[in-house]
């Protein structure tokens, strides 16, 4: 099987569940359904590789990268405020609305990306195998022709039996025609299994994001609560009463969009609120 991404200027791959077959027909069930796992990541990782997501991803490496300056910058905020509560608490206000900036676009990114894997070209069934002929004989198309047109109008009914011929002649050999399997846990089919598992990926890859920014926002919170400490114990001073009512205000702004966006990436892919591979 072959799953490629439904882009304009992109051709797709040929895409057929000949995979499937092989594995159906030549090993056991326990092998087999290792084999789908693996080819089911196999095909995720690719997928995630093409240049349907490259525009989403370039946004998600700015936030990080945002992300990882924000958390330099933190290291001299330290030092610089560290006797100055009113300073440290605006600084703070603005690192909490750079990292809300952040997530918003990580966020943003992702959902786009999750968007994109539901609209990846599913597999394109493959054309019926027709029995060979021998030599001589005619082409059952024309000699099908030739019958229809021979036959009266009161021979318009089937003969006894065809509708069971034409149960069974399938894809011309004679067998049924071939269904992809299910296997199991597969009940959603092998391209729904390798969609919901780059959708995995992709929310995995923000709840490690999420994850990045709350450790950085706890060290930040320290800061504050440090700041407010130190405010508390001096004169009274609008100025810093102000700052710190302004920190405190972005703070949450940001946690309310990280629990956002927490919330829609285990919408969008459930398995990872299970913290498993739907390949697992």
């Amino acid at each position: 099987m072959k799953i490629a991404p439904a882009a304009a200027g992109l051709a797709p791959a040929a895409m057929t569940p000949a995979y499937a077959r092989e594995t159906a027909t030549r090993l056991s069930p326990p092998k087999a359904a290792a084999a789908l796992k693996a080819e089911i990541v196999r095909e995720a990782v690719e997928a995630r590789l093409s240049p349907l997501f490259d525009a989403q991803e370039s946004r998600k490496s700015q936030a990080k990268a945002r992300l990882q300056q924000i958390r330099e910058w933190v290291k001299i905020v330290r030092k610089l405020y560290a006797q100055n509560p009113e300073g440290m608490a605006k600084t703070l206000a603005q690192a909490f609305k750079d990292l809300k900036a952040a997530v918003q676009a990580y966020r943003e990114a992702g959902g786009e990306e999750m968007a994109a894997a539901g609209g990846m070209a599913p597999p394109v069934a493959p054309a019926p195998v027709q029995a060979p002929r021998e030599p001589g004989a005619s082409d059952p198309a024309e000699a099908a022709d030739e019958t229809e047109d021979a036959r009266a109008p009161d021979q318009d009914a089937p003969p006894e039996g065809a509708a069971d011929d034409e149960e069974t002649a399938g894809d011309g050999s004679g067998n049924a025609p071939f269904e992809e399997p299910t296997y199991g846990a597969f009940g959603h089919g092998l391209y729904d299994a390798v969609v919901g598992e780059v959708k995995r990926m992709i929310g995995e890859d923000g709840l490690d994001f999420l994850k990045q920014v709350r450790g950085l926002v706890n060290d930040l919170r320290d800061l504050l609560q440090t700041a407010r400490g130190q405010a508390a114990i001096r004169k009274r001073d609008a100025r810093t009463e102000t700052a710190l009512k302004d920190a405190d205000e972005a703070l949450k702004a940001l946690n309310r969009d990280m629990g956002e966006m927490d919330q829609q990436i285990r919408r969008d892919a459930p398995t990872v609120s299970l913290g498993v591979s739907v390949a697992a």
